[in-house]
């Protein structure tokens, strides 16, 4: 094995003649532990995707670009820089990095990385991660050419223990996500049946433990499921006796956003390893697709309750809000997200005010450019990101990169045995329970939200490559959203006011739940 790698290096270095000469760093790749020196450490995620190889992570590595391991083959560009295996003790400057050994295997390893060169010292850090002492194995050939996206550094007095803090919370951060998703949902869709308006503030209540147990750096297993489990089970029903108006209810769901959006742009690590965020092996910073697809239901719904209360300006301004938390390359950084979005409140308020024909073509053109301007007036403003490259390249680079979307998606079906039984258990599940709501004879407003966030999902399936992310936290949100409007009496659904027809507050109240 030991020689089969090192014929692979000696391959890579033959093949990178047209590297580029002004590699200032000379790259070594070694076997873990590094020795220790002085310099700025970091964990290296070797690859994209669920799995990976010393074969892909050294084409990543000398090309500067990482491909999602559900490709298959390895990309076809030519290599940026030399690397070589490290014989005895190198002069500085220098970068040592560790590779995973042999052949396919999963991606849930992080490696050893140091940079040792003037200015580096502590942890490093990446814009590709966007978490201190995480580092993408797509940021060595930027470092080593010292081109702008180079990585840093920070101080740090003790960066072993720093890291190896990291790298234990990031391990018990993947083996707590889905089972604490799988409790909330379960408890949440019990809720729906019995307490539909103590499910939705549940709901936004597991959100809120969500960003709680994030910015406390907790993830450990039980902690979490109990955390997380007590929030929908218990602040539920709590909440649901405290926030009797529509009013309340509304304030508290724009709430939940508007947390989310101050905890991205003060400390993006809190939500990055929360028990929702992402998976720390594709993407690392902003939301995951099943966290915003979790937020659409406080997004969605706060806009319908402030709306009946405050009118279409408190819809807008959560609207606004709503898409800033998700686009925003300083927040979410949500491309697939800011496209769900685009869709889903346009739909819904064109629902709520009962528009048709020109009034409908003019208010959802508006609603498309309003939301193309903000993506194009935060790319501009802000720090690269996903969403930023994609407006770069033009209309034909959003469109490749739907495509490529879509691709992974399926990519993901055909080759994943459990993510395809997700998808065949919960999309039918999803399609019955939207066609039963088409043909209900409940009122359009009535059925509004419920619509909106089923386009959303259909949306997000399309224009995002995690379906079953999508799907099972996209169930969970529909019946709980489905059981608030058409099943639930409470004071979200009853007029307070007297109006006119057709005004915000004028919306049928909804019949009791049956006995």
């Amino acid at each position: 094995m030991a020689r089969a790698a090192a014929i692979a290096l000696v391959l890579f270095a033959l093949l990178a003649g047209d590297a580029r000469a002004a590699q200032e760093l000379p790259v070594y790749v070694v076997e873990a532990p590094l020795p220790n020196t002085e310099g700025a450490y970091g964990l290296l995620v070797p690859g994209a995707g669920p799995d990976t190889s010393r074969e892909q992570a050294l084409a990543a590595l000398v090309q500067g670009e990482v491909r999602n391991s559900l490709r298959g083959d390895l990309p076809e560009e030519p290599p940026l820089i030399n690397v070589d295996e490290l014989a005895g003790a190198p002069e500085p400057p220098y970068i040592l990095v560790a590779l995973p050994k042999g052949g396919t295997q999963p991606n849930d390893r992080r490696y050893p990385v140091v940079v040792v060169a003037p200015g580096y010292r502590g942890i490093l850090l990446s814009d590709s991660t966007r978490i201190p002492g995480l580092v993408s194995i797509a940021d060595i050939a930027p470092t080593a050419l010292a081109e702008e996206s180079a990585l840093g550094s920070q101080p740090d007095s003790d960066p072993a223990a720093t890291l190896a803090a990291l790298d234990d919370r990031i391990d018990e951060h993947n083996d707590s996500r889905v089972p604490a998703g799988l409790l909330a949902g379960l408890i949440l869709i019990a809720l729906a049946l019995l307490w539909p308006k103590a499910a939705l503030l549940g709901f936004g209540a597991a959100l809120l433990a969500n960003l709680a147990l994030g910015l406390a750096e907790v993830s450990s297993f039980w902690p979490t499921l109990v955390v997380i489990g007590l929030a929908a089970a218990a602040g539920g029903p709590l909440l649901a006796l405290a926030l009797r108006s529509d009013l309340a209810v509304g304030l508290f769901l724009a709430g939940i956003v508007a947390a989310y959006l101050v905890a991205l742009g003060v400390d993006g690590s809190a939500v990055a390893l929360s028990p929702f965020g992402p998976s720390q092996n594709s993407r690392f910073y902003g939301l995951s697709n099943f966290l915003e697809t979790m937020l659409l239901v406080p997004a969605l719904g706060g806009a319908v309750f402030l709306w009946r209360r405050l009118g279409w300006p408190a819809f807008a301004a959560i609207a606004l809000l709503s898409f800033i938390a998700v686009a925003g390359n300083r927040f979410g950084a949500d491309g697939g997200g800011a496209i769900v979005l685009a869709v889903a409140f346009p739909l819904l308020a064109i629902l709520l005010a009962g528009l048709r024909g020109r009034r409908l073509v003019v208010a959802a053109g508006t609603a498309v450019a309003v939301a193309a301007g903000l993506l194009v007036l935060d790319a501009v403003t802000g720090p690269e990101s996903h969403v930023s490259r994609a407006l770069d390249s033009g209309p034909s680079g959003i469109a490749a990169d739907l495509r490529d979307r879509v691709e992974l998606s399926w990519e993901r079906v055909s080759q994943q045995a459990g993510i395809a039984a997700v998808v065949a258990v919960c999309l039918p599940v999803l399609v019955i329970l939207v066609v039963r709501l088409l043909r209900s004879d409940a009122s359009l407003e009535r059925r509004a939200l419920p619509l909106a966030y089923a386009a959303a999902l259909a949306t997000s399936l399309l224009v995002n490559d995690s379906p079953n992310d999508v799907l099972t936290a996209g169930l969970v949100g529909y019946v709980v959203v489905e059981a608030v409007m058409l099943r639930d009496r409470c004071a979200v659904l009853s007029p307070s006011r007297e109006s006119s027809p057709g005004s915000p507050s004028s919306l049928p109240a909804a019949a009791p739940p049956p006995s």
